[in-house]
């Protein structure tokens, strides 16, 4: 009996802390209730050879009652090499008993039955079964008994032992499915706190730096310009109400303005740092997910080019080719090594989870460009971005 293929349901925690299953729990329970009632309808078959003799003898067979029990629960709690010897010794025990009681046959039954719990193949219990058998009938005809003995427990043995074989394996099959939908809920959670972390940072990142930018400007406005500093600190008000909504659409995972909206917002907070936009899209119909990570895109990217490039103009442009988007953003600003941070990591996780890819490199015009590719996913109730070729104005 190889010691691999001995699997109770509980050994399927990964650890004594692990929180054990309902599956587990109701194997326990039933598997308790069962080995109480059986080693108690066992002793039946220890009393009536003893019945009517002498106290010596009562004793001798209260002890072996004993051993019997002793091996009956050693050989269902034990691990790997010891229960394995625990099994041979079980039966073992019941062949060298069975010539005292012509009755006891039935007790061969026991460890067939408890090894089935802790079988997980179907030929090695078929090994078993025949193995026992002839070693029965082996042992009767020895003893002269009648050979419908050995009838007797191949039949016992396939009902209670492929009964419980067939129970152990239901319990295993119960268990590891909560294991795994449970593994997969947790992994479910940890994806959404990831977007939503990452959705965070980019909305709250490019929001409050639109808002730095204008009071800035509005500041400096303020002495010479009120009117202008006025609209510029009413357009800040208005940028950190958006902001708001906008979280609330990133927690519930909806966008629905679509890449055409994005590119407005984009726009407007380039205007404010002085940056000419210039826009290149062809017609792409991408599904709602693709959608929603080119304008998180192109939003961190906006982002980094107020912040950083120092740029006078930004290009933005959207073809499909082959049923493949790409999607290219460019500035003119300073350019420098790409030091990948939290907005650039969530850029790239979120290019990755929709299958595409995105390459960070210097731009001809001595800033930077990302060019984003998303394979193609048909058609999506998400906005199209509309087909325009238009020089911006300087802003």
């Amino acid at each position: 009996m190889d010691e691999g293929r001995l699997h109770a349901p509980e050994r399927y925690a990964a650890a004594p802390a692990t929180r054990i299953t309902d599956s587990e729990r109701k194997f326990l329970r039933g598997r308790w209730i069962v080995r109480w009632v059986a080693l108690l309808y066992a002793a039946w078959f220890f009393v009536m050879p003893a019945y009517r003799h002498s106290l010596a003898v009562r004793v001798e067979f209260a002890a072996l009652y004993a051993a019997f029990a002793g091996l009956y629960f050693f050989a269902a709690e034990l691990r790997g090499r010891r229960q394995t010897a625990a099994f041979v010794l079980f039966f073992l025990f019941v062949f060298l008993y069975y010539p005292l009681s012509q009755q006891a046959y039935v007790l061969f039954v026991y460890p067939f039955a408890v090894l089935c719990l802790f079988l997980s193949r179907l030929r090695t219990l078929f090994l078993a079964l025949a193995a026992l058998t002839i070693g029965v009938v082996a042992e009767t005809r020895h003893l002269g008994h009648p050979l419908a003995t050995g009838e007797s427990v191949l039949f016992y043995c396939v009902i209670f032992g492929f009964s419980n074989f067939a129970f152990a394996q239901q319990a295993r099959t119960n268990s590891l499915l909560e294991r795994a939908n449970s593994e997969i809920e947790r992994l479910s959670q940890e994806a959404e706190r990831e977007r939503i972390a990452r959705d965070l940072h980019d909305l709250l990142g490019h929001t409050l730096t639109v808002i730095t930018v204008k009071l800035d400007l509005a500041r400096r406005l303020l002495s010479h310009d009120a009117d202008r500093a006025r609209n510029e600190i009413a357009e800040a008000e208005q940028t950190a109400r958006n902001a708001l909504s906008e979280v609330r659409e990133a927690v519930t995972g909806y966008r629905t303005e679509g890449l055409d909206g994005e590119i407005g917002r984009a726009r407007r907070s380039l205007l404010s740092a002085d940056v000419k936009l210039i826009t290149a899209l062809s017609p792409v119909n991408p599904s709602a997910r693709q959608a929603n990570v080119l304008c998180l895109a192109l939003r961190e990217a906006v982002t980094n080019i107020v912040r950083h490039a120092h740029a006078t103009a930004c290009q933005v442009a959207l073809a499909e080719k082959d049923r493949t988007i790409h999607f290219t953003i460019e500035d003119n600003g300073r350019g420098g090594p790409i030091r990948e941070g939290n907005g650039l990591r969530g850029m790239r996780e979120r290019v990755q989870s929709v299958g595409g890819s995105i390459r960070l490199t210097g731009s001809a015009n001595g800033g930077m460009r990302v060019d984003l590719t998303l394979p193609l996913e048909g058609e999506s109730a998400a906005q199209p971005a509309s087909q325009v070729v238009e020089e911006g104005e300087s802003l």
